[in-house]
């Protein structure tokens, strides 16, 4: 008869996005083995350093399949991909370390039956669970939202970016209770994201501390960051970018790939993305009473209200890109000298809208 898996603790980090996940990723990744020797294991199956596989697997059929992931891979076969996945990860996690550590930021908005499926895998395995999620401010999470999806191929503006509802995402009370309802978990674990709380400073140390790890950032591999954050004006070049890729090019949005642009519009000095201070502070209002709920919910009193960090603010209506400018960027960007008039055509259209 063979023995049974010893049980462990675990830790799910659900989030949420644009809260630096793909650095603390990258930091598990790079100390994946270091970690182990101290009994933690940051499992590889489900992805070397996001555990996409996982978020996946939960995912109902529907928006499995409408999955950006799903649509570019070889998968055709849904409850395979689930069976498959889930077979991997719990024979990894039944080797006997002391405790597991999944990262996925897709998690944090998870529906019930995403969450409740999430607890059957686990249940007789685990013999504790912490949810540990970091929340950003939502009018910050929205620019940065934002300017991710510009990166992606999205060919939105910014104000229509910012009048969709985003309600389910940015009630962060709604998705917390969720994750407390469903997986049912020992403790649940709250950082706001930002800088000046991070515990010494460093993201990669307030972590630590919310999963629970024993170790001093110090004693691991830190990682170089690479801030690849992108001015307003580089926002809008890419914008355009896509735009011509999808109207003249006949490309699909989700194939866009704009990987090699990036880091060249990254190097750019420019004006970062915001809102005029009269939209943001209406846009802000709308999550006073989520945000209040979570803080009395989630934090301790000492570490109330849940965001404190100053609003930055612009005076600026929404910004346009001068088709001059271009000059400067479709050489620096080494596009084809046969896309350019059509790139200059989008950009004079779009600055002339109103």
């Amino acid at each position: 008869m063979a023995t049974p898996a010893p049980p462990f603790d675990l830790t799910l980090h659900i989030g949420s996005s644009k809260t630096g996940t793909s650095s603390l990723q990258g930091f598990l990744n790079q100390n994946r083995d270091e970690l182990l020797r101290r009994g933690w294991l940051y499992p590889r199956s489900p992805g070397a350093t996001r555990h996409r596989r996982f978020g996946m697997m939960l995912m109902p059929d529907q928006q499995l399949v409408s999955h950006r992931l799903w649509k570019r891979g070889k998968n055709d076969d849904v409850a395979a991909f689930r069976s498959q996945t889930a077979a991997r990860l719990l024979d990894e996690v039944s080797t006997g370390a002391g405790h597991v550590l999944l990262s996925d930021e897709g998690l944090f908005t998870a529906r019930p039956g995403a969450i409740d499926r999430a607890r059957a895998l686990f249940a007789g395995r685990a013999r504790s669970v912490r949810v540990v999620a970091y929340l950003r401010r939502q009018d910050d999470h929205l620019l940065s939202s934002y300017q991710q999806a510009v990166k992606i191929g999205s060919t939105v503006r910014l104000s229509e970016w910012a009048a969709k509802d985003r309600g389910r995402l940015y009630d962060y009370a709604a998705r917390l209770d969720a994750w407390r309802t469903g997986m049912r978990p020992d403790a649940v674990v709250v950082r706001p994201f930002e800088r000046a709380r991070f515990r010494g400073g460093s993201l990669y140390q307030d972590f630590l501390d919310a999963v629970g790890v024993p170790v001093e950032v110090g004693d691991l591999a830190v990682p170089v960051d690479r801030n690849e954050s992108l001015g307003a004006e580089a926002v809008e070049v890419l914008r355009v970018i896509n735009l011509f890729r999808v109207e003249e090019q006949g490309m699909a949005q989700w194939r866009i790939d704009n990987g090699p642009l990036i880091p060249l519009l990254a190097a750019e000095a420019g004006e970062p993305l915001s809102l005029p201070a009269d939209r943001r502070a209406a846009y802000l209002a709308g999550f006073e009473e989520t945000n209040r709920i979570v803080a009395e919910r989630y934090l301790e009193a000492a570490d109330r209200p849940l965001f404190t960090a100053a609003v930055k603010e612009s005076t600026e209506p929404e910004h346009r890109l001068d088709p001059a400018r271009l000059d400067h960027y479709l050489p620096l960007l080494g596009l084809p000298e046969a896309e350019w008039a059509g790139i200059r055509r989008i950009a004079e259209r779009e600055v002339a809208r109103t």
